[in-house]
């Protein structure tokens, strides 16, 4: 009992850890991956793999006291809806296109791929990466 309550406040629960192929990419490119899925202490059931695929700029602005804003570009949901038993191990294949204008990593351009895993009445574990974005390929 103590398990599952322990769990659905994130303590001794499922953690994810997304695993990219490369860690930077062109303009245009595929990105491929995987997220990578472990068992708490107590089984726990996930619903789904939510993939968010975002841009973070900075910029001084006159109507934010933030110098930085995100901007979400894509998002994908993967359907797990099932449990997961202690100690075990899933793996979960991704792959997001990223756009052929999508800005370079730069001081002012940061891009980042944030998965969640959403799990019903918890805490939901999540995993953020910032991943490079090189110019497009001629």
């Amino acid at each position: 009992m103590w398990k599952n309550i322990l769990s659905s406040i994130g303590i001794g629960g499922v953690a994810i850890d997304t695993v990219l192929e490369k860690t930077d990419y062109h303009a245009g490119e595929k990105m491929k991956g995987k997220v990578l899925i472990n068992g708490g202490q107590a089984a726990e059931p996930i619903d789904a793999l939510v993939i968010s695929w975002y841009l973070q700029i900075h910029e001084v602005r006159e109507d934010s006291d933030f110098s930085y804003h995100d901007k979400e570009l894509k998002e994908m949901t993967i359907p797990i809806q099932r449990d997961i038993q202690p100690k075990e191990k899933l793996t979960i294949p991704f792959t997001l296109e990223i756009d052929a204008e999508h800005p370079p990593t730069s001081a002012a351009h940061q891009t980042f791929l944030k998965t969640t895993a959403v799990i019903p009445q918890a805490v939901d574990p999540f995993d953020q990466d910032e991943v490079i974005i090189l110019p497009k390929r001629k």
